[in-house]
C-alpha cells in the first residue's frame, strides 16, 4: 500500500495598516491563494475592549453587517465578551492594544501543504486596533455615521469602520491594493457620503476579490451598485491613494473652487455647461445597466425630489476595475446668483434593482453660483 505523503508549512502573516485596505489576493502557495476552507467564520471580541453598551461594540457589529453584504460565499459572525484574547491560540479574536506600529493589524495564520494537490488554508485570524489612535465609532445614525467627525470631511477622527473593514478584508485572505480605488488601499477615504451620512462599505474591488476566492453567493443573487465622490489618485507604496472627484469646464480644466470642511465647492454660473466627475461601482455578482440621474439640490441630501438636469445609463461590470467618468450637464439658468447648491448623481433612481445596500446610491459635488 502506498503511503500518503503530506508536506506542510505553517506561518503567520501580519498585515499592517498605515491607512487600512484589499483587492489583490494575498500571497500564494504554489499558485493557490490562501482562504478559509469554511464559508462561515466566527470572530470573538474582547470583553475589555468591546463591552456591552459600548459604541465600538456597536460599530464592530455594523462592520460585520457590511462585510456580510459581500457578493461571495464567505460570511463572518461575531461573538462578544471574550474573557481572554491572544495570538496563536486557535481562535479568531479582536482586541485593542497600545503596542502597535500602525493604526490596526490583521495577523493571519495559514497552512500551505500538498495532499493530492496544493492547499492553502487560513487557520487563524486576529485583528488588533491601536488604542491611542483618534478613532470615532460613528454610530450616530445606525450603520451610518456623522461625516463631519472624519478626516476626509474636515474632522479630526479616523473612521473606525473603514479601518475595520480593511482588516477584515485581510482576515478573509485579501491583500493590499494600490492600483485602483479600494478599501484595501487607503481606507479612510474609501467612504460614501450623502447629506451628513457617512457609510463604510467594501466596494467593487474587494467584492471582486472575495468572489475570486470564494465564488458567487450560492444562497441569493447579491447585487449592489453605487456612486461616490472619491476616485483613485495613484499608488502610495502598497496602498492606493484617493482624492475627491472634480468638476471641469468643457475643455477639461478643473473649475475654480474654495475648500469648506474638507470639500471643494466649485464656482459655476447659471446656464454654464460643465463636466461632472463621479465614481460608479458594481459590487454585485453580475453586470448591470443602471440609470443615473443628475440633479441640482438646495442642500447636500441628494434625492429624486431634486431638480433633474440630465440622465444617462451605461453598463457596469463587477470586475474590480472601478469606473470613474465625467458627464456633461448644464447648470440651470434659474439658479440664484451667490447661493450654495449641490450637484448630485443618483444611481438606480427608480429602485428597479434589488440591492444589498441602498444607502450608497446618491452623492454630490458642492457648487456655488456667481
Amino acid at each position: 500500500m502506498k503511503k500518503l505523503i503530506l508536506l506542510s508549512a505553517m506561518c503567520v502573516v501580519a498585515a499592517f495598516t498605515n491607512d487600512a485596505t484589499a483587492a489583490s489576493l494575498d500571497d500564494s502557495c504554489n499558485g493557490v491563494y490562501k482562504k478559509w476552507h469554511s464559508n462561515n467564520v466566527t470572530y470573538r471580541a474582547s470583553a475589555v475592549g468591546f463591552p456591552s453598551g459600548n459604541d465600538y461594540r456597536k460599530a464592530l457589529g455594523h462592520v460585520i453587517t457590511q462585510f456580510n453584504k459581500n457578493a461571495s460565499n464567505i460570511r463572518f459572525s461575531m461573538q462578544y465578551d471574550e474573557a481572554s484574547v491572544g495570538m496563536g491560540n486557535g481562535e479568531n479574536e479582536v482586541w485593542w492594544t497600545s503596542d502597535l506600529g500602525a493604526p490596526a493589524v490583521a495577523y493571519t495564520w495559514k497552512s500551505c501543504y500538498w495532499s493530492f494537490g496544493w492547499k492553502h488554508k487560513i487557520t487563524e485570524s486576529d485583528i488588533v486596533f491601536k488604542n491611542t489612535v483618534n478613532y470615532t465609532p460613528n454610530v450616530e445614525y445606525g450603520i451610518r455615521g456623522n461625516a463631519t467627525n472624519l478626516f476626509p470631511y474636515g474632522g479630526s477622527s479616523r473612521p473606525f469602520k473603514t479601518t475595520a473593514l480593511h482588516e477584515f478584508g485581510h482576515g478573509a485572505g485579501l491583500g493590499h491594493e494600490n492600483g485602483r480605488y479600494s478599501i484595501m488601499g487607503q481606507d479612510w477615504d474609501h467612504i460614501h457620503r450623502n447629506y451628513v451620512y457617512a457609510l463604510a462599505y467594501l466596494g467593487e474591488d474587494a467584492n471582486y476579490a472575495l468572489r475570486q476566492l470564494y465564488g458567487n453567493n450560492s444562497s441569493s443573487n447579491v447585487q449592489d451598485v453605487g456612486v461616490v465622490h472619491w476616485k483613485y489618485n495613484g499608488a502610495r507604496g502598497a496602498y492606493s491613494s484617493h482624492i475627491r472627484t472634480k468638476l471641469y469646464n468643457t475643455s477639461g480644466y478643473e473649475l475654480s473652487y474654495n475648500t469648506v470642511n474638507g470639500e471643494r465647492r466649485y464656482y459655476v454660473y447659471p446656464g454654464q455647461t460643465v463636466r461632472a466627475e463621479f465614481t460608479y461601482e458594481n459590487s454585485g455578482e453580475s453586470s448591470q445597466y443602471p440609470t443615473i440621474h443628475y440633479v441640482v439640490s438646495t442642500n447636500s441630501l441628494i434625492t429624486t425630489y431634486d431638480t433633474l438636469i440630465a440622465s444617462t445609463a451605461f453598463t457596469l461590470n463587477p470586475e474590480g476595475s472601478v469606473y470613474t467618468a465625467t458627464r456633461t450637464v448644464t447648470i440651470p439658468s434659474s439658479l440664484n446668483v451667490g447661493q450654495n447648491y449641490w450637484l448630485g448623481a443618483i444611481m438606480d433612481p427608480n429602485k428597479s434593482l434589488a440591492e444589498k445596500e441602498e444607502n450608497n446610491n446618491a452623492t454630490y459635488i458642492p457648487i456655488r453660483t456667481y
